[in-house]
């Protein structure tokens, strides 16, 4: 297999996977192009990156591809997406902060019109171009959705998160967070615990590609999966595969990931580590409850990722299935890294879990936390924060 370089006009992030199956050369046709994104994951929390969750479908594009090594991002959800969708600094598109409005133009909450997205420029190019999952840049107004900045199909939400078996509002801030599930400029309003929202993500993905066959030309699809980004929540089926896996706490499985890194070729041998984050415990030291409560936020987690995983399977074997594999670019990449900096926010925010359900179900509401966040960013020391308390307050 031939392996293709790619320089991307983007910002990347987290983890990053690229993979194509044939080289791509001017005299080629045009590649079908799918730009994986997912939410909040952590550097090392792919298998490929000497994590213990399953990825096998990544795992392979890895093993055919290539995997970089150092990259950069802009630190929360939406100003990343501002920076991957138009190859412009967040705040010279427009959204320097959040999807919010601030009264300056650097920070209007929504891409600028000077600011083409990759599915406008793709259009121009002859591309059909389809999105599923998560946008948040832009929702208050209807000129600044997908459909309306170059995406011919569009399905997911608007905004940064929502329920992954509800579109309930969320408990986040002063006021419940509003979830909208939108395909193609209509809003839906499916039952509760009637899908799971990776599932659909990966569902309608396969459906846009299905339809898109009858078209004689190349496609741009933006896979925007929102997991593993708050609330944890996911199927019994995957949560059970995780069952007792990070019993051994923090502390021992981010030495262990440190070591698959070093022999993965991810980090040198020399690699300098960053220190011991002095706000994470030693698990050792925890209760036995408190372990409790923190594997079971992992294991949730976990299955998140695993979930994901499945879903990318889906589009590949449909790609396999329209026998558009071998001119298929393929890019993998997290926006942040994993979330931590619960202790400034959870201040400002008692009373934010929803307690109508354990950890993983629809009735709750939780995050990974620093904690796990030490380990899922190993070798690195700090993590994707929220923010400050003075910009949280600003912000709600």
């Amino acid at each position: 297999m031939k392996k293709t370089f790619i320089t991307l006009n983007l910002l990347l992030s987290a983890v990053v996977i690229v993979n194509a199956q044939n080289k791509i050369t001017p005299e080629t046709s045009k590649p079908n192009i799918i730009l994986i994104m997912v939410d909040d994951m952590g550097y090392s929390d792919l298998g490929n990156y000497g994590s213990e969750i399953k990825t096998p479908n990544l795992d392979k594009l890895a093993k055919e591809g290539l995997r970089l090594r150092e990259f950069y991002n802009n630190s929360i959800c939406a100003p990343t997406r501002a920076s991957l969708l138009t190859g412009q600094y967040q705040h010279k598109a427009g959204v320097g902060f959040f999807d919010v409005n601030l009264g300056l133009p650097a920070y209007q909450g929504y891409l600028n019109k000077e600011s083409l997205t990759l599915g406008e420029v793709f259009r121009s190019g002859g591309y059909s171009t389809l999105l599923s999952g998560k946008w948040h840049v832009g929702s208050e107004d209807q000129a600044q959705w997908p459909n309306q900045r170059g995406f011919d199909k569009f399905y997911g939400i608007l905004k940064g998160a929502s329920n992954y078996f509800d579109t309930k509002p969320l408990p986040f801030g002063k006021t419940p967070y509003p979830v909208k599930l939108i395909k193609n400029n209509v809003e839906l309003h499916p039952k509760d615990d009637s899908y799971y929202f990776t599932d659909e993500i990966g569902n309608n993905a396969v459906t846009f590609l299905e339809e898109q066959n009858k078209e004689n030309k190349p496609f741009f699809l933006y896979l925007a999966f929102t997991a593993p980004h708050w609330p944890l929540q996911a199927k019994p089926v995957d949560i059970a595969k995780y069952r007792g896996k990070f019993d051994e706490g923090w502390d021992i499985l981010r030495e262990r990931r440190i070591e698959k890194l070093k022999e993965n070729g991810i980090l040198q041998a020399d690699q300098t580590i960053g220190p011991r984050d002095p706000e994470v415990p030693e698990w050792n030291k925890l209760t036995y409850d408190e372990k409790q409560f923190w594997k079971a936020k992992m294991e949730v987690y976990a299955a998140m990722v695993d979930n994901m995983d499945q879903n990318v399977g889906k589009v590949l074997n449909e790609l396999k299935a329209l026998k558009k594999d071998k001119n298929t670019l393929i890019i993998f990449i997290s926006d942040n890294g994993a979330q931590g900096g619960f202790n400034s926010y959870n201040q400002l925010n008692r009373g934010l879990v929803r307690n109508t359900g354990p950890v993983g179900t629809s009735g709750s509401f939780d995050y990974q936390e620093q904690n796990w966040a030490y380990l899922s960013n190993t070798p690195l020391q700090q993590y994707k924060i929220i923010c400050t308390k003075e910009v949280l307050a600003l912000r709600l």
